[in-house]
Protein backbone atom coordinates (compact mmCIF):
# COMPACT_ATOMS: atom_id res chain seq x y z
CA UNK A 1 0.00 0.00 0.00
CA UNK A 2 1.45 3.38 -0.92
CA UNK A 3 1.75 6.21 1.60
CA UNK A 4 -1.16 8.28 0.28
CA UNK A 5 -3.56 5.30 0.51
CA UNK A 6 -2.23 4.40 3.95
CA UNK A 7 -2.73 7.99 5.09
CA UNK A 8 -6.36 7.88 3.94
CA UNK A 9 -6.89 4.58 5.74
CA UNK A 10 -5.41 6.08 8.91
CA UNK A 11 -7.76 9.06 8.65
CA UNK A 12 -10.85 6.90 8.00
CA UNK A 13 -10.18 3.96 10.33
CA UNK A 14 -7.31 4.67 12.72
CA UNK A 15 -7.17 1.15 14.17
CA UNK A 16 -7.00 -0.64 10.84
CA UNK A 17 -4.65 2.00 9.47
CA UNK A 18 -2.24 1.62 12.38
CA UNK A 19 -2.24 -2.17 11.99
CA UNK A 20 -1.32 -1.81 8.32
CA UNK A 21 1.24 0.91 9.09
CA UNK A 22 2.93 -1.19 11.76
CA UNK A 23 2.92 -4.23 9.51
CA UNK A 24 4.39 -2.25 6.63
CA UNK A 25 6.96 -0.12 8.48
CA UNK A 26 7.86 -2.01 11.67
CA UNK A 27 11.15 -3.36 10.29
CA UNK A 28 12.22 0.07 9.04
CA UNK A 29 11.41 1.81 12.33
CA UNK A 30 13.10 -0.96 14.31
CA UNK A 31 16.21 -0.66 12.15
CA UNK A 32 16.44 3.09 12.72
CA UNK A 33 15.91 2.83 16.48
CA UNK A 34 18.23 -0.14 16.94
CA UNK A 35 20.96 1.63 14.98
CA UNK A 36 20.97 4.38 17.58
CA UNK A 37 20.28 2.27 20.67
CA UNK A 38 22.39 -0.74 19.66
CA UNK A 39 23.05 -2.19 23.08
CA UNK A 40 19.62 -1.55 24.52
CA UNK A 41 16.99 -3.80 22.89
CA UNK A 42 14.35 -2.98 25.50
CA UNK A 43 14.79 0.75 24.85
CA UNK A 44 14.68 0.05 21.12
CA UNK A 45 11.28 -1.63 21.50
CA UNK A 46 10.03 1.31 23.57
CA UNK A 47 11.20 3.76 20.89
CA UNK A 48 9.51 1.75 18.15
CA UNK A 49 6.24 1.78 20.09
CA UNK A 50 6.65 5.48 20.88
CA UNK A 51 7.30 6.23 17.20
CA UNK A 52 4.02 4.69 16.10
CA UNK A 53 2.19 6.40 18.95
CA UNK A 54 3.63 9.78 17.94
CA UNK A 55 2.67 9.14 14.33
CA UNK A 56 -0.90 8.49 15.40
CA UNK A 57 -0.94 11.59 17.64
CA UNK A 58 0.52 13.92 15.01
CA UNK A 59 -1.03 12.51 11.86
CA UNK A 60 -3.10 15.64 11.28
CA UNK A 61 0.13 17.70 11.01
CA UNK A 62 1.34 15.72 8.02
CA UNK A 63 0.91 18.06 5.05
CA UNK A 64 2.16 15.70 2.33
CA UNK A 65 0.48 12.28 2.79
CA UNK A 66 2.73 10.72 0.13
CA UNK A 67 5.68 11.27 2.50
CA UNK A 68 4.29 9.24 5.40
CA UNK A 69 7.34 6.94 5.35
CA UNK A 70 9.80 9.86 5.57
CA UNK A 71 7.74 11.43 8.35
CA UNK A 72 7.77 8.16 10.31
CA UNK A 73 11.55 7.85 9.80
CA UNK A 74 12.08 11.33 11.27
CA UNK A 75 9.81 10.56 14.23
CA UNK A 76 11.71 7.30 14.86
CA UNK A 77 15.13 8.89 14.61
CA UNK A 78 14.17 11.73 16.94
CA UNK A 79 12.59 9.37 19.48
CA UNK A 80 15.72 7.20 19.55
CA UNK A 81 18.05 10.20 19.84
CA UNK A 82 15.95 11.57 22.71
CA UNK A 83 16.08 8.21 24.47
CA UNK A 84 19.82 8.03 23.90
CA UNK A 85 20.27 11.45 25.49
CA UNK A 86 18.09 10.47 28.44
CA UNK A 87 20.16 7.33 28.99
CA UNK A 88 23.35 9.35 28.78
CA UNK A 89 22.01 11.83 31.32
CA UNK A 90 21.32 8.91 33.63
CA UNK A 91 24.94 7.80 33.12
CA UNK A 92 23.75 4.40 31.96
CA UNK A 93 24.72 4.70 28.33
CA UNK A 94 28.18 4.98 26.86
CA UNK A 95 28.76 3.98 23.30
CA UNK A 96 31.06 4.79 20.42
CA UNK A 97 28.01 4.66 18.14
CA UNK A 98 26.22 7.58 19.79
CA UNK A 99 25.63 10.42 17.36
CA UNK A 100 28.18 13.17 17.61
CA UNK A 101 26.92 16.49 18.95
CA UNK A 102 27.87 18.46 15.84
CA UNK A 103 26.11 15.93 13.60
CA UNK A 104 23.01 15.92 15.79
CA UNK A 105 22.97 19.73 15.77
CA UNK A 106 23.24 19.67 11.98
CA UNK A 107 20.23 17.34 11.73
CA UNK A 108 18.20 19.52 14.07
CA UNK A 109 19.12 22.58 12.01
CA UNK A 110 17.93 20.84 8.86
CA UNK A 111 14.71 19.81 10.57
CA UNK A 112 14.04 23.41 11.58
CA UNK A 113 14.99 24.96 8.24
CA UNK A 114 13.28 22.64 5.83
CA UNK A 115 10.23 20.47 5.80
CA UNK A 116 10.59 16.80 4.98
CA UNK A 117 9.85 17.22 1.28
CA UNK A 118 12.47 19.94 0.70
CA UNK A 119 15.07 17.98 2.59
CA UNK A 120 14.26 14.77 0.77
CA UNK A 121 14.47 16.53 -2.59
CA UNK A 122 17.81 18.07 -1.64
CA UNK A 123 19.17 14.67 -0.57
CA UNK A 124 18.02 13.19 -3.87
CA UNK A 125 20.28 15.66 -5.71
CA UNK A 126 23.34 14.02 -4.14
CA UNK A 127 25.11 11.56 -6.39
CA UNK A 128 25.64 7.94 -5.44
CA UNK A 129 27.36 6.78 -3.25
CA UNK A 130 27.27 10.15 -1.43
CA UNK A 131 23.49 9.95 -1.03
CA UNK A 132 23.59 6.42 0.39
CA UNK A 133 26.41 7.32 2.78
CA UNK A 134 24.48 10.37 3.98
CA UNK A 135 21.23 8.44 4.51
CA UNK A 136 22.97 5.54 6.26
CA UNK A 137 24.84 7.90 8.60
CA UNK A 138 22.09 10.35 9.51
CA UNK A 139 18.90 8.30 9.15
CA UNK A 140 20.09 4.80 10.03
CA UNK A 141 22.86 6.06 12.34
CA UNK A 142 25.50 3.66 11.06
CA UNK A 143 28.92 4.27 12.53
CA UNK A 144 31.73 5.79 10.49
CA UNK A 145 33.66 2.53 10.76
CA UNK A 146 30.74 0.47 9.47
CA UNK A 147 30.30 2.85 6.54
CA UNK A 148 34.00 2.69 5.72
CA UNK A 149 33.88 -1.11 5.70
CA UNK A 150 30.67 -1.19 3.64
CA UNK A 151 32.06 1.13 0.95
CA UNK A 152 35.65 -0.14 1.09
CA UNK A 153 37.21 3.23 1.91
CA UNK A 154 38.85 4.83 4.91
CA UNK A 155 36.98 6.50 7.75
CA UNK A 156 38.56 9.79 6.67
CA UNK A 157 37.10 9.37 3.16
CA UNK A 158 33.64 8.83 4.68
CA UNK A 159 34.12 11.91 6.86
CA UNK A 160 35.10 13.98 3.81
CA UNK A 161 32.13 12.70 1.81
CA UNK A 162 29.74 13.62 4.62
CA UNK A 163 31.33 17.05 4.99
CA UNK A 164 30.94 17.77 1.27
CA UNK A 165 27.38 16.44 1.26
CA UNK A 166 26.35 18.60 4.22
CA UNK A 167 27.93 21.64 2.59
CA UNK A 168 26.10 20.92 -0.68
CA UNK A 169 22.77 20.43 1.14
CA UNK A 170 23.20 23.69 3.06
CA UNK A 171 23.81 25.52 -0.20
CA UNK A 172 20.77 23.94 -1.89
CA UNK A 173 18.47 24.68 1.05
CA UNK A 174 19.77 28.24 1.35
CA UNK A 175 19.17 28.86 -2.36
CA UNK A 176 15.62 27.52 -2.06
CA UNK A 177 14.82 29.76 0.90
CA UNK A 178 16.01 32.92 -0.89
Amino acid sequence: MDDAALYELLRQDADAGMRVCIEQYYALVYSICSGILRRHPQDTEECVNLSFLRLWETLDRLEQPQHLRAYLCCISRNAAISRCRALRRDAQYTSDTEPETADTDFLLLLDRRADAERLQNAIMTLKEPDREIFVRKYYYMESMQALAERFGVSVKAIDNTLYRSKRRLRRILKEESE
